[in-house]
């Protein structure tokens, strides 16, 4: 059976579920890190990123409401002569095709502002150590992607208002196939980049294997949204002329914004359910850190291994 675009009651369920899973733990991270800091003042760098990203992220759920309710420029060949014919219907998809390019841009802001996140967070654990180095390359490499991606977002399809046309001259502002492609290489290699800096300090640690274990699986969350990433672009491929997409913007900027939250919950996990000891080690033995406080009171490991704050990571003071 041939796959249809979306209702706009599918969107809408698959949206307010996303979403409430999403607001719950975006107010989790919130209130873990106000525990962690004491004051709501003392919040890092990489807490104000995700209340903006979180308002992008609420922004693309509304605006891809609109877009499935008004329709859009992509459409299957035998429902054009009914458009053409309906000044209604034209306008709609006018204001519908608008509204895609809002959205787009929402979209972009939400994934790369869930990376500024992490990014933000790997900086700070790997403060004065050679792997900070690793992450500014990153930081670079993702910045790059974004410019890459904005640039041809804006050249390729000339004019500009070709992206709402009914009937557009170019298929790249419609189908956004080159576009799809580059944020495709782009938001996969950076996030894979991404899931190089903090899993090799923690396997290089002397941690317990079970802590270990925990620690790994938390930062290789990511995969699950590389996993969305691919899935979604593989849609927008294979069917160009349906607005499927729209439920994969859905889950894929939902499942970034679930992993930049979930590492932070640490502090409200072990406050909520106890886990302090599976996370610190019930007979007090030492992890095989090394390293006194730092001005912050935070422990610091030893620079010996050229890793960063894992001592912070693993007590949940990231």
């Amino acid at each position: 059976m041939a796959i249809e675009s979306p209702t706009p009651k599918q969107l809408l369920v698959e949206s307010i579920i996303w979403f409430s899973i999403g607001l719950v733990l975006f107010i989790g991270r919130l209130c873990s890190r106000r525990l962690l800091k004491g004051s709501w003042k003392n919040l890092g760098l990489d807490d104000g990123l995700m209340v903006l990203t979180f308002v992008f992220y609420t922004v693309l759920l509304i605006l891809l409401q609109l877009a499935i309710r008004h329709g859009t420029n992509q459409m299957q060949p035998h429902e054009i002569p009914a458009v053409l014919a309906d000044p209604a219907k034209i306008r709609d998809r006018i204001y519908g095709s608008k509204v895609i390019v809002g959205s787009n841009q929402a979209y972009l802001l939400t994934l790369w502002g869930t990376k500024s996140c992490m990014l933000a967070l790997y900086y700070r654990m790997t403060a004065n150590t050679s792997a900070q180095t690793v992450v500014k390359f990153v930081m670079g490499y993702t910045i790059l992607w974004f410019l890459i991606i904005e640039i041809t977002y804006l050249t390729i399809c000339r004019p500009f208002s070709q992206y709402w046309a009914i009937i557009p001259s170019n298929p790249q502002c419609y189908n956004y196939n080159i576009g799809c492609i580059l944020v495709t290489v782009g938001n996969v290699s950076s996030d894979l980049l991404m899931l190089g800096i903090p899993i090799p300090f923690v396997l290089h640690s002397q941690l317990p294997p079970m802590k270990q274990a925990a620690l790994v699986g938390t930062f290789s969350l990511g995969l699950f949204v590389i996993v969305a990433a691919v899935l979604g672009k593989a849609y927008n491929f294979a069917l160009p002329k349906v607005t499927i997409f729209l439920l994969w913007d859905v889950r894929e900027t939902s499942t970034a914004v679930f992993v930049a939250n979930l590492i932070c919950l640490w502090p409200l996990a072990r406050k909520l359910f106890g886990w302090r000891s599976f996370l610190r080690g019930t007979s007090g033995r030492q992890t095989g850190l090394s390293g006194g406080k730092a001005d912050d009171g935070h422990i610091q490991m030893n620079h010996r291994d050229g890793y960063g704050d894992l001592a912070s990571v693993e007590d949940g003071r990231v």
